[in-house]
């Protein structure tokens, strides 16, 4: 009510600037003067939609500044259950791929502190080279399932239901992406949330971007860990819990009244909302951390993008009627409209301020003379993304790349803007949505690859910013756009220069010393994966005894 009351606020001042500015308009031919007014009130309209979206997130930052000790009490009644060690319940971990694995995110997840869990690669993989990856995996890993179906038809929801369907042999299943790496104690933490709350149907855990490979990766990747730090535990209170297709756990009794995932491309977000269909609740765990990788590169990205406009396209199609009919509470269904139309919404609404503006211009009305508060809260509201990052990275030296890391990514989105629109323009006309796997593989990029993965952004660029300037004398009213398309070929270049890791720096001390080091060697943290030496893999905290040692001891 708040966040509907502030923004009506903001409409009425939106709506008083827009009267002044008619009355301060000097036309005498009436077909302009009619013309102008359209537009200046189509261009209010649009800021008013915006800042809709732009007052939630703005609000929920500052909930979470005033909040977030309250929260964490709250969070500490779930971390007080104590589970059972008899009749621990049979959970699966189910590790989707399709051409592409990653043996060493899966053996890290698989190291569980827990007894009853079984892990199955569910491989959807077309190409022999990742096929003889998983098989040789299987080989070397005891108890690990592979299951491969013949049709790969539904996308990730179809192979999870290929797998699920008409089963009983489990309580719980957790689902991996093929970069997701889960903690030791996943499982433990995990089973304690389904114990506080028995109608609980699903649990998704908080996650943060790995160690950046290139200064692309590691700076566009900040904005993972401080997204589910203040955003998404303010949503578990104030909003609708959604799901992220990955580092989340589901009840068998939640995935049959379900009657399994959606067989769209956002299976995720859709399966939320038949949860919630079912009276059954989400659950967002700030305490259990994963990890995953942000894309490797800008064309990774746009990939990935892509996909996600598709999916959300297909999302708002499909559901939007369910979640106006679903039995949510009327605030969770206006987040998850906000949270998840926006993708697909504010790149056309933003498109349609800049051929206002292109058009005022040619009518002789180059400038918006909207008052100093209006732009005031404008650079705010541009700003306030930057808010969960600060109250994430205020302690760290990471406080000093949120400027590069904000002028990146305002860059890197705004230059996604053509592709997007060519996205939303094609799923309008019924181009269906496909499941885009976004790369995890890098490279240099040479200049010539530099544009050709951006032309694109460039040709937008220079048709908006010719436009702007034939009709406004300048190319400051679309400045952002501008920049940000023609800043794609260096955002791209970003991928090529590589961040010296912790591996780079201990090598260079191995060299030092003139010692040999097996050309096969990997640095990991030891409270996920254990250190494997003569039998038993020791841990930060406890060692493991491998089953055929401890049968060699028993004989």
């Amino acid at each position: 009510l708040i966040i509907i009351f502030i923004w009506l606020c903001a409409l009425a001042l939106l709506g008083y600037a827009l009267f002044n500015i008619i009355n301060d308009i000097e036309e005498t031919n009436i077909t302009k003067y009619v013309f102008i007014i359209g537009l200046l009130v189509i261009n209010t309209l649009v800021l008013g939609i915006l800042w809709l979206g732009s007052i939630k997130d703005f609000m929920f930052s500052l909930t979470y500044a005033f909040k977030h000790k309250a929260f964490e009490k709250e969070y500490q009644k779930i971390k007080d259950v104590e589970l059972t060690k008899e009749n621990e319940p049979r959970v699966l971990l189910l590790y989707c791929t399709c051409n592409d694995f990653n043996p060493d995110a899966l053996y890290k997840s698989s190291c569980q502190d827990y007894s009853n869990f079984k892990v199955v690669i569910l491989d959807d993989s077309n190409k022999n080279e990742y096929i003889s990856l998983i098989d040789k995996y299987q080989s070397q890993h005891f108890g690990v399932e592979v299951i491969r179906r013949k049709d790969h038809k539904g996308y990730k929801a179809g192979n999870l239901n290929n797998y699920l369907m008409g089963r009983d042999d489990y309580d719980y299943f957790v689902v991996l992406d093929s970069d997701e790496i889960i903690p030791q104690d996943y499982i433990k933490k995990v089973l304690k949330y389904f114990a506080y709350d028995p109608n609980c149907g699903a649990v998704q855990a908080k996650h943060r971007a790995l160690e950046g490979k290139n200064v692309f990766q590691g700076l566009m990747g900040m904005c993972v860990k401080s997204n589910g730090t203040t955003a998404q535990v303010v949503k578990n209170f104030y909003g609708a819990n959604a799901l992220i297709g990955h580092g989340m756990t589901i009840s068998k009794e939640c995935y049959i009244k379900t009657k399994g995932f959606p067989l769209v491309v956002a299976e995720d977000i859709s399966f939320a909302v038949e949860i919630k269909n079912v009276n059954l609740n989400i659950i967002y765990a700030p305490d259990i951390e994963c990890y995953e990788e942000f894309p490797i590169d800008y064309v990774s990205l746009k990939k990935r993008q892509c996909k996600w406009t598709q999916g959300n396209l297909e999302y708002m199609r499909k559901y939007d009627k369910d979640i106006n009919h679903s039995k949510m509470k009327w605030f969770e269904k206006m987040d998850i409209k906000l949270s998840h139309y926006s993708l697909p919404i504010v790149p056309v609404l933003s498109l349609l301020l800049t051929i206002c503006t292109i058009a005022l211009g040619f009518l002789g009305y180059p400038i918006i003379r909207y008052s100093l508060t209006i732009y005031f809260i404008m650079i705010l509201f541009l700003c306030s993304p930057l808010i969960p990052d600060l109250f994430v990275y205020q302690r760290t030296k990471n406080v000093f790349l949120l400027l590069p890391y904000f002028i990146v990514n305002i860059m890197t989105y705004a230059s996604l803007s053509p592709m997007m629109l060519k996205t939303i323009l094609l799923g309008l006309f019924g181009k269906k949505a496909t499941f885009i796997v976004t790369p995890k593989d890098s490279k240099k990029f040479t200049i010539k690859e530099m544009f050709k993965y951006s032309y694109d952004s460039i040709i937008f660029a220079l048709i908006i910013g010719v436009l702007a300037f034939l009709s406004c004398g300048s190319i400051l009213p679309v400045i952002f756009i501008v920049v940000g398309c023609l800043g794609a070929p260096f955002i791209i270049l970003l991928a090529n220069i590589s961040l010296k890791g912790n591996k780079s720096k201990i090598k260079e001390k191995v060299q030092d010393k003139k010692l040999k080091i097996k050309e096969n060697w990997q640095v990991f943290p030891t409270f996920i994966r254990g250190i494997d030496y003569v039998g038993y893999r020791t841990f930060l905290n406890y060692k493991l005894l491998r089953k055929s040692t401890c049968k060699n001891f028993k004989s």
